[in-house]
């Protein structure tokens, strides 16, 4: 084997570093943590393994990645050795049209040609133990049934960290694969729906890069490939499709993979290879079921304000347009003995642009780019024990969403510590971003001439303090230590607004907003929020147009779930219910779960039926159930809101589908964004 030099920072690792600040001290000992010789815990971890992702080029030189299982349960020879000189051997079965067996058929092996590059990462899911090596391949025998047999030299060497790894046990056993799209070649159709499925479920997928620079006479000359682990919460890589022209002006579809960078060790080799070659492959293993997708694709790295476009909230991800994709069903060896525990450090799952347009979820700025709108905390007011209303002073009006919409509130400039490579403490904070996206609870004025809802200065939230919740548990302490006379009030960046869920639509110009004439609203803990200001947002209206033909009437009935002393979030209604139009009727079911502090829930209970005497108000002492949705009267003329925690969403689609049928006309919210 021709000598090679130990690894040197090329171009793309570097420009990708130089865009992320890595340190220089850092830049320049990377080199130092990659060694060129197989340190022996390598050797070891490697000989254990019972699988092997690898990574090799077809003759188009296009990454590929395959799983390669070193275990069976009736043939000994399968498995992994490791010698001295940096040498393995590894045999496996494999599904003959795996593309990692159809390139090691297409390529003749020479030492001297770049197509025999590999790289692997041994991954052990059971402890989430991670090192990556590459090298070339040296020999390769491959029978007609898919038994392979690999001859490995390596020469780069690096252990990696366990973030973002989620543990599972898994046990080999034979399945019968069977092919359902086989686009090796080139990749000309949409991914069918199985194969979103399977990218959308993946926790764990492997990416291949590569470094082959075309000029061999280049002072950049050293080729290699890295093949490394990518892991997140399951949906972390996105999926669309865009329409496109050929150069004749003909239509076709693109498929685009996105994958958000997470904080790691900012050596960035994976996203400098990218920056250099953009030819990678990737591989979606469902360990569920033995599903597995095979991917290559042209990548692009987007910085900042591009990657922004694409993905909200997002300074850094990588764009892949697929031009290849095999589908083998049950193709995996392997088969999962153990649940799922996903990774700590897992941050939120994001979504595209476009994704967010669509579930009404994407803010925008109230301002110009150029400027900055900054908001300053001056009230608080404790609704409970664990939530209160929190009110900002805007730096300049802005047009306010209909009641029910949200602001984006940033944090960074006040809590921003700057870059952790890991936490064990507080793991989420390693990919923290400070960015908080919460409902506005207060509505704005109505004004008689425009009919419309009035610009706001102020605007107010209503949050839950968190267990564990960094910016919760900064807000109501923060103002705990205001209330104490600290000098100076919070401020922050405000970032925009957006509207998605409201009971409030577009009438023409000449006329107000429009509410449906009957409404079922359920709301579950901290779900209230959008509720509080669409209810004040109908008084505003109505307070606008008492009578005649601009006047508002609606009828509502509102579902609420919670828990020991959340019933006193429902004084936001009670409290006006006396002096309610004809036009305007409610209708209140609260259900109240106790929990530990049982004398907490009755003080809560007896305090709200004390003070609202003749309200229309009925609590139950339970959790709520099916049967309490067939009472609603006249439910199949109501238009039906709903937000609130998963279990309460999923009884309340299911029990009013069951009812409803086709008819339902369901608006709903959810907290992730």
């Amino acid at each position: 084997m021709k000598n090679r030099r130990s690894h040197t920072l090329h171009k793309g690792e570097l420009l990708v570093q130089q865009y992320k600040h890595t340190p220089n001290e850092l830049t320049q000992q990377i080199p130092n943590y990659i060694n060129t010789n197989m340190p022996r815990q390598h050797a070891e971890f490697y000989a254990g393994l019972s699988y092997l992702p690898l990574a090799i080029l077809d003759n188009k030189g296009r990454p590929w990645v395959s799983l390669l299982v070193a275990k069976s349960m009736n043939d000994a020879s399968v498995g992994i050795n490791v010698s001295d000189n940096n040498e393995m051997h590894v045999v496996s079965h494999m599904n003959p049209l795996d593309p990692f067996i159809r390139i090691l058929k297409q390529t003749h092996l020479d030492v001297n040609d770049k197509r025999t590059l590999f790289a692997g990462v041994g991954v052990d899911f059971s402890n989430r133990r991670r090192n990556k090596l590459s090298g070339i391949i040296t020999a390769s025998i491959v029978n007609s049934a898919g038994k392979i047999s690999l001859r490995l030299k390596s020469d780069e060497h690096l252990g990696n960290c366990p973030k973002y790894i989620t543990i599972r046990s898994l046990a080999p056993c034979l399945r019968h694969a069977e092919v359902s799209l086989d686009q090796f070649e080139s990749f000309t159709s949409q991914l069918p729906t199985s194969c979103k499925e399977t990218i959308n479920q993946s926790s764990s997928v492997f990416l291949a890069t590569k470094h082959v620079p075309d000029d061999e006479t280049s002072i950049d000359d050293q080729r290699d490939m890295g093949l490394n682990h990518r892991g997140g919460s399951p949906g972390f890589v996105r999926v669309f499709e865009d329409i496109e022209k050929e150069a004749d002006g003909e239509e076709f579809i693109s498929t685009y993979l996105v994958l958000p960078d997470y904080s790691g060790n900012r050596f960035y080799q994976s996203l400098g290879n990218i920056q250099a070659d953009k030819q990678v492959g990737l591989i979606f293993p469902d360990f569920s079921n033995g599903n597995m997708l095979y991917v290559t694709g042209e990548a692009e790295n987007l910085f900042d304000e591009e990657a922004e476009e694409l993905m909200p909230r997002v300074s850094l991800l990588t764009r892949i347009r697929v031009t290849g994709a095999v589908f083998i069903q049950q193709g995996l060896n392997l088969r999962m003995v153990s649940n799922e525990q996903f990774s700590p450090y897992n941050p939120p799952v994001k979504y595209l642009r476009q994704e967010l347009e669509q579930m009404g979820h994407l803010s925008e700025p109230n301002i110009s780019s150029d400027q900055s709108l900054n908001a300053k905390l001056v009230s608080t007011q404790k609704l409970t024990d664990s939530v209160s209303t929190f009110t900002f002073q805007l730096s300049t009006f802005i047009d306010a969403p209909a009641p029910g919409g949200f602001g984006v509130f940033d944090f960074s400039g006040i809590l921003n510590s700057g870059y952790s490579h890991m936490n064990e403490v507080n793991p989420q904070m390693v990919n923290e971003d400070y960015i908080r996206t919460w409902t506005l609870s207060n509505a704005p004025s109505f004004d008689i001439e425009t009919k419309k809802f009035t610009p706001v200065n102020q605007v107010s939230v209503t949050v839950k303090r968190k267990i564990g919740g960094l910016i919760s548990n900064f807000l109501h302490d923060d103002t705990t230590v205001h209330a104490q006379g600290a000098d100076q009030a919070m401020e922050l960046q405000f970032k925009g607004t957006g509207v998605g869920f409201s009971c409030f639509t577009d009438n023409p110009a000449s006329l107000r907003p429009k509410v449906p004439s009957k409404m079922l609203w359920i709301a579950g803990g901290v779900g209230f929020t959008p509720f509080m200001s669409m209810w004040d947002g109908i008084l505003n209206v109505t307070s606008a147009f008492p009578e005649g033909e601009e006047s508002l009437s609606t009828d509502i009935v509102l579902l609420f779930s919670g828990r020991d002393d959340d019933l006193g979030l429902l004084r936001h209604f009670l409290s006006r219910v006396n002096s309610l139009p004809d036009s305007i009727g409610i209708s209140i079911f609260a259900y109240q779960s106790i929990g530990i502090e049982s004398s907490k829930a009755q003080d809560a209970y007896d305090l709200l039926i004390k003070e609202f005497p003749n309200s229309p108000l009925h609590i139950e002492q339970r959790r709520i159930q099916n049967s309490d949705f067939e009472n609603i009267g006249n439910l199949m003329d109501r238009e039906v809101f709903l937000c609130g925690p998963g279990a309460l969403m999923k009884l309340a689609q299911e029990s009013l589908s069951s009812l409803s049928g086709d008819q339902l006309k369901l608006h709903q919210e959810s907290y992730f964004f």
